[in-house]
C-alpha cells in the first residue's frame, strides 16, 4: 500500500476511534471541544484526500500543509478534553500516539511533496 494511502486510512481510523470517545464525553464537552475535535478530524481528512487527488508541486504541497497545520490544533484540543477530564489519561496517550503517527507519515509525504525543503 502506498504512503498516501496508508495515511489517508489511519487518519480515517483515527477519526473514527475519536468519534467513538467524543460520543462518549459529557453533554457539556460533547457539544463544545468534541464537536471541534470532530470537525478538525474530518477537515485533516478531506485535506487529505484532495492532496491524494492534487497534481504534483504546490497543489499537493498546500493541502498537506493545511492538514499539518490541523493536526496541531487537534493536539491542543485533546490536550483540553484531558484537561476539563473528558478524555482520561490513558485515552489521551493512546490517542496522541496515533496522532503521532499519522504526523510522521504526513511529515513525510510534505517533505516528498516540497522536494524536501522546509514549509
Amino acid at each position: 500500500m502506498s504512503v498516501e494511502l496508508q495515511l489517508v486510512d489511519d487518519c480515517y481510523e483515527l477519526t473514527r476511534d475519536l468519534a467513538d470517545r467524543v460520543d462518549r464525553f459529557p453533554r457539556a464537552q460533547r457539544h463544545g471541544v468534541g464537536a471541534e475535535i470532530n470537525a478538525r478530524c474530518l477537515t485533516v481528512l478531506a485535506d487529505l484526500i484532495r492532496a491524494k487527488f492534487a497534481p504534483p508541486g504546490p497543489a499537493k504541497a498546500e493541502p498537506l500543509r493545511r492538514a499539518n497545520v490541523e493536526l496541531e490544533v487537534l493536539r491542543f484540543l485533546l490536550r483540553l478534553a484531558h484537561d476539563r477530564m473528558a478524555l482520561s489519561h490513558d485515552a489521551h496517550r493512546h490517542v496522541l500516539e496515533r496522532l503521532q503517527a499519522v504526523g510522521r507519515q504526513l511529515g513525510g509525504w510534505i517533505k516528498s511533496a516540497t522536494g524536501g525543503k522546509p514549509s
